[in-house]
């Protein structure tokens, strides 16, 4: 049986320290308090379309044509369960990549740590760009969110090299001054004092 999904909302849940934001369906709204759902009304920290992690979804049939299914806080999971909803152990984890080709690397957004994998080439720019390497004890990886990371691009050797940068001014400035083109498309960056 399909899942109605209807016109779509902006809420979010907490993951642990993420604030994890997506478009839950109109026939959610009923249901959104027990699942944990909170409206997004442009609160700073909340990352949408983030890869990994991600929450478990809850799913419960409540009528015979209406199944409602979506993401959930996982401090209602008990609650949910105990009135008869079933939680899919779908909740996403990406794990760390560490060969002779790549590594998983990232920066520090404040609330969070944006996190993608890094070509060896390219790792010989990390300090100047304020990159970190990730380990299993990195806290906060989210992968694939929005808002990115500003991009930093410089042509090296007749390539052009395009990564994040630390959206910090001080990483920004110093990278500027080594030749590197930053673009901010978010305006994650903070404003020049």
């Amino acid at each position: 049986m399909a899942r109605a999904r209807g016109e779509r909302d902006r809420v979010f849940v907490t993951l642990g320290t993420l604030q994890y934001g997506f478009l839950a369906s109109s026939n959610s709204r009923p249901h959104r308090a027990a699942l944990g759902h909170v409206a997004f009304t442009n609160q700073a920290g909340v990352v949408f379309g983030a890869n990994s992690p991600k929450p478990n979804r809850a799913t419960k049939e409540i009528t015979a044509t209406n199944i409602v299914s979506s993401f959930c806080d996982p401090g209602r999971e008990a609650a949910l369960k105990a009135d008869d909803w079933v939680i899919n152990g779908g909740g996403r984890r990406r794990g760390i990549a560490r060969t002779p080709r790549s590594r998983s690397v990232f920066v520090d957004m404040g609330t969070y740590n944006y996190a993608w994998n890094l070509t060896a080439d390219e790792q010989q720019h990390m300090q100047i760009l304020g990159i970190e390497f990730a380990s299993g004890s990195t806290p906060a990886l989210v992968w694939g969110s929005t808002p990115k990371p500003p991009r930093a691009t410089r042509k090296i050797n007749g390539r052009v090299v395009s990564t994040f940068i630390r959206p910090d001014r001080t990483v920004v400035t110093a990278a500027e001054n080594a030749g590197w083109s930053i673009s901010d498309p978010f305006g994650v960056l903070p404003e020049e004092t």
